[in-house]
């Protein structure tokens, strides 16, 4: 009898990977869903971060999902690379650990489908409300309807913008502090988020206009990235894993660029 794994990923077609994306990212919906209301102990992870048993089992599961439906590599936030192909899988079980352990609700799941250093798929979802972003590579859904952001602004005075933070211990917290501050001089609000896939799919939406991320991984930005390309919006990153800024168009990043710039030349 013929091997149906190896059949499966045979006869994969995108909109199959999409729906097995989907579903996994349900899977991990429900899991943290599961547990959202109970006492869940963690462990120190690096200096101001926590882990938990939950985050370990996520990835362990949705790996195993995943590779049963396709020969794609796998790397998880909490076990790295697991396996590799010219197509991968690049899941962050809960992005916002911190708040999850707290019940802040600023908690999602993020998957993308990597090819190379290019995202072809990916899917954010929001732990509490189990919404799903994601994108097919050319659009940007929320669950089964089309996103279309009609939201229009062009300057920092008008604008929105969510940040991340770097660890305390890092020496990149000072520059990034001093942009913060020229930042936060002009533009309208600022709102720290705790989940980077969280804020840049809500530069996707237009809930936020902007949104800024320190020293990222892969994980972190996979997905997200994807997310704000699709719906019109753009992105800027200095190095591998420096910073990130995510904007609603062209003008507002700019802007942002020049700040960063003007800030870290003094």
């Amino acid at each position: 009898m013929p091997s149906l794994g190896i059949t499966a990923v045979v006869i994969m077609t995108e909109q199959s990977v999409e729906t097995v994306m989907l579903r996994a990212v349900n899977l991990a919906l429900d899991e943290i869903g599961e547990y959202w209301c109970s006492a869940v102990s963690w462990e120190p992870k690096g200096v101001d971060d926590r882990v938990t048993f939950l985050d370990k089992q996520i990835e362990k599961k949705l790996q195993s999902f995943l590779q049963g439906y396709s020969s794609y590599g796998f790397m998880g936030e909490e076990y790295g690379v697991k396996s590799r192909g010219e197509r991968l899988w690049v899941l962050d079980p809960i992005d916002g650990t911190v708040n999850f352990t707290v019940r802040l609700p600023m908690v999602a799941v993020s998957l993308a489908l990597m090819e190379g250093d290019k995202a072809v798929l990916g899917a954010v979802g929001e732990a509490v409300s189990k919404r799903i972003y994601w994108s097919d590579g050319k659009h940007l859904f929320l669950d089964n309807a089309v996103v279309s952001n009609s939201r229009k602004v062009s300057t920092l005075e008008e604008a929105f913008v969510g940040l991340g933070t770097p660890r305390k211990d890092d020496p990149f917290a000072a520059g990034y502090g001093k942009f913060l501050s020229a930042v936060q001089k002009k533009a309208m609000r600022l709102r720290m988020l705790g989940s980077a896939a969280l804020g840049l799919t809500y530069v996707a939406s237009g809930a936020l206009d902007a949104f800024l991320l320190p020293r990222f991984e892969l994980w972190d930005v996979a997905a997200g990235r994807l997310l704000v390309e699709v719906s019109g919006g753009s992105y800027w990153q200095e190095g591998p894993n420096s910073i990130l800024i995510a904007a609603r168009n062209e003008a507002l990043l700019e802007d942002l660029k020049q700040i960063w710039y003007g800030v870290n030349s003094l």
